[in-house]
């Protein structure tokens, strides 16, 4: 995770010069309270800028979004999955791979509905959820 002033997330392709540019994960969202949580069944302080995201969200809780539209600034995001944590978490501290795993802790993913810039700061808006029917 690299800070930055803005980021543009393109209509159904992610992240403007992200890896995953046009792959089916367009962009990663990381929730700085559920990252703390793990960190805190460490009894460690970690930084959130370890863990691999597009984005870091301060407060709240991510897997709860699991199913809905959400909107960051001009930017709308339909919320796919759950992120799974890989063993780069690992390397912001031992452990914190499993420590990220119960509840869904290591953020989520999604494909970018509406493009537009993101800048820190901008709320996140639930939008609405998917039809389970």
């Amino acid at each position: 995770m690299v800070p930055s002033d803005a980021i543009d997330a393109v209509t159904e392709r992610g992240i403007a010069g992200d890896h995953t540019f046009g792959r089916m994960r367009h962009v990663t969202i990381v929730f700085e309270d559920d990252w703390r949580a793990a960190a805190a069944t460490l009894g460690v302080d970690v930084d959130p800028a370890g863990r691999r995201a597009n984005v870091l969200v301060s407060g709240g809780s991510g897997a709860r979004l699991v199913g809905a539209t959400i909107r960051l600034s001009d930017a709308v995001i339909a919320v796919k999955g759950i992120t799974q944590p890989c063993p780069v978490m690992d390397a912001a501290a031992p452990g914190m791979q499993a420590a990220l795993k119960p509840g869904g802790l290591a953020g989520v993913w999604g494909r970018i509905v509406r493009g537009g810039t993101i800048r820190p700061g901008d709320e996140l808006r639930a939008e609405s959820r998917e039809s389970s029917a």
